[in-house]
């Protein structure tokens, strides 16, 4: 009898603790599970534009013979490919002063990475002032993910993985977002990547490279 009313006891107080239990777990991650066609899309530049497309958001840039010798580069050694090009509203050596302030207000460079002329990443540095001077403070990259998970219907903060207080990483199937505080002045930064075989193109590029050049060598 006192082994019946044992067991009854117990069972009773595993069915009261449990739901108390269930309250107290940790909210499980939200996963992010869009796709290329949903990926944010950054005052009209997207993941995966040809020169058509993104040439005319920068006038000048098409008929820029520097751009154009990188749209002209054959796949092969040095980038087999890969290119970069860096918009700016003040150029230097390595960048190119035609980001209008139409339409990119508050930014302060675009850098486009290209595989074969196509967007396969692009960064955005936005300034780290507002249009009267006044410096932005972000404390927490959160605020940051707050502000582009409403403007671009992307998963909440627990989907996104914090690498630290000041980087954040949203691992998405069709594409890859990354958000970034950067010291005083703080300023903001975003990075899209395509999800895509591209890299191994370039490697498949480069061994077929040496391929050739071991077949052509002569001792």
């Amino acid at each position: 009898m006192t082994r019946i009313l044992f067991v009854f006891l117990f069972t009773i107080t595993l069915a009261m603790t449990a739901p108390s239990q269930t309250q107290n777990q940790p909210e499980v991650a939200q996963a992010c599970n869009l796709p290329l066609s949903q990926a944010p899309v950054i005052r009209g530049i997207r993941l995966g534009m040809k020169p058509d497309e993104w040439l005319k958001f920068f006038p000048g840039s098409a008929q820029d013979e520097k751009i154009k010798s990188i749209l002209d580069l054959p796949a092969q050694y040095p980038g087999y490919g890969r290119n970069i090009i860096t918009f700016t509203r003040a150029s230097n050596q390595n960048e190119f002063a035609y980001l209008p302030r139409e339409g990119f207000s508050g930014i302060d460079r675009v850098t486009l990475i290209l595989f074969d002329n196509q967007i396969v990443s692009f960064g955005v540095a936005y300034v780290p002032t507002d249009i009267k001077g006044n410096p932005y403070i972000w404390d927490d990259v959160s605020q940051l993910i707050a502000i582009f998970s409403e403007t671009f219907n992307l998963p909440k903060d627990s989907a996104w993985d914090k690498k630290s207080s000041r980087q954040a990483v949203l691992q998405c199937p069709g594409f890859k977002f990354e958000l970034g505080v950067t010291a005083a002045p703080a300023g903001a930064t975003a990075q899209l990547s395509l999800k895509s075989d591209y890299e191994q193109i370039i490697s498949q590029r480069v061994e077929a490279d040496k391929q050739k050049g071991r077949a052509a060598f002569k001792p």
